[in-house]
């Protein structure tokens, strides 16, 4: 299927694809860079950037643009730049890859009950206020699938989203009928002038780990086992959604207030999280575990901030953990075309005026540690690890978390 869109994109002469790769759409970004450039593949960082691309795309070639998203957060990214192709009346294909029909319901690792959240599960330590916020029923819409969906559930909550922004949206549900469902989608972009959303059904690729394709130096776990012996008193660990760091959090001793989002699918809301966390007790340390993915999609953003409020804290100790890949995009594992991404995260906390550590040898990860702890202003420590490295030490057991004295 994968293959038979591209070769139309490229029959369409549409020379570029913009994109927030995601493990939704991996099959189609595979298929864009075996294609040798016909159309090109720009991956973006965030999915409201990629239709922002495609809608400049459209404008300034007279072309159409195309812009792809995984299902999820990711595909939300794309509705802003989409309104604006529709008020500009720009063709625009967004392409959006749906998720396994349990995917928006299943438990997500980071999910999990923490002991030290028993006795509040929604705030933990922190106390809650207000009510809890209702969720309202979607509105029904009238969308255009060519095909019957093979995920009803999935093409529901897609059409829902995309219908009010787009000028279509229609379902690639039959292999056999994705070229004629691509030149349909096309050819109503371009007589509509507006976005119009192309949706791919789930198609499993097999569990594929990530691979390290610059040689890490560092083991993931290693990071932790350091962390773990000089971890402060009354610390509260804010943890990203990623598979990684959510096993890895568990190696923590007692003590520790761990903080999952409440959005593991998003990935980049530890530093929001761990913001908020300061904010309301800037009496208590507070550490946040951010993958590389996620420092790009918000936490660069997110540091200025930082770097704007910690003054007024009694207690300076904000840590910005990032675990820095190089060129692995974790969503987006392929150990034959890795992308360079080797983004100077500490550098860029440098030039704000909190402090940054960059580690990339070994038996140089306690001494930075102890560093980061010991400064007197927000820290980010970015260690480049070895994304291929083991999660979690074998056999290791895992320590539970308590809640902390008041």
């Amino acid at each position: 299927m994968a293959e038979a869109l591209v070769a139309r994109l490229s029959a369409w002469r549409v020379s570029r694809v913009f994109g927030q790769p995601g493990e939704a759409i991996a099959p189609l970004v595979d298929a864009l860079r075996a294609a040798g450039g016909d159309p090109e593949f720009v991956p973006a960082r965030h999915g409201e950037t990629a239709a922002f691309m495609a809608t400049g795309h459209a404008r300034f070639t007279g072309g159409i643009g195309v812009c792809l998203a995984a299902e999820g957060p990711a595909a939300f990214g794309l509705l802003s730049g989409l309104a604006g192709a529709r008020r500009a009346g720009l063709p625009v294909l967004a392409i959006v890859g749906a998720q396994p029909p349990d995917a928006s319901t299943a438990p997500h690792p980071s999910s999990r009950p923490h002991p030290s959240a028993e006795s509040s599960p929604s705030t933990g330590p922190y106390p809650s206020t207000g009510p809890r916020p209702s969720t309202e029923p979607h509105r029904s819409v009238d969308s255009r699938p060519s095909d019957p969906p093979a995920s009803a559930d999935s093409y529901s909550r897609i059409g829902r989203l995309f219908a009010g922004v787009c000028r279509q949206v229609r379902y690639a549900g039959d292999p056999h009928r994705v070229a004629d469902v691509v030149d349909e989608a096309l050819h109503s972009a371009v007589t509509t002038g507006g976005p119009v959303c192309l949706v791919l059904p789930h198609h499993g690729h097999g569990d594929r780990r990530p691979v390290s394709g610059t040689d890490g130096p560092i083991d993931p776990a290693l990071v932790f086992d350091e962390l773990a012996a000089r971890l402060p008193q009354r610390v509260t660990v804010t943890v990203d959604g990623d598979a990684i760091l959510t096993r890895l959090d568990r190696q923590l001793p007692r003590g520790a207030v761990v903080l999952p989002c409440d959005a593991p699918e998003a990935t980049g809301g530890a530093l929001p999280y761990a913001m908020a966390a300061k904010l309301a007790d800037p009496d208590r340390p507070v550490l946040a575990l951010v993958t590389d993915e996620g420092m790009q999609l918000h936490g660069l953003a997110e540091l200025v901030t930082v770097a704007r409020a910690w003054w007024a804290w009694p207690d300076p100790r904000l840590v910005i953990l990032v675990l820095n890949t190089r060129s692995v995009h974790r969503r987006y594992p392929d150990a034959a075309r890795t992308m360079a991404d080797d983004v100077p995260y500490a550098g860029w906390a440098r030039l704000l005026g909190l402090h940054g550590v960059r580690v990339d040898r070994p038996e140089l990860v306690g001494v930075a540690w102890d560093e980061a702890l010991a400064a007197d202003r927000p820290c980010v420590l970015e260690m480049v690890v070895d994304p291929a490295a083991p999660a979690s030490r074998d056999g290791a057991a895992a320590p539970s978390h308590a809640a902390p004295s008041p």
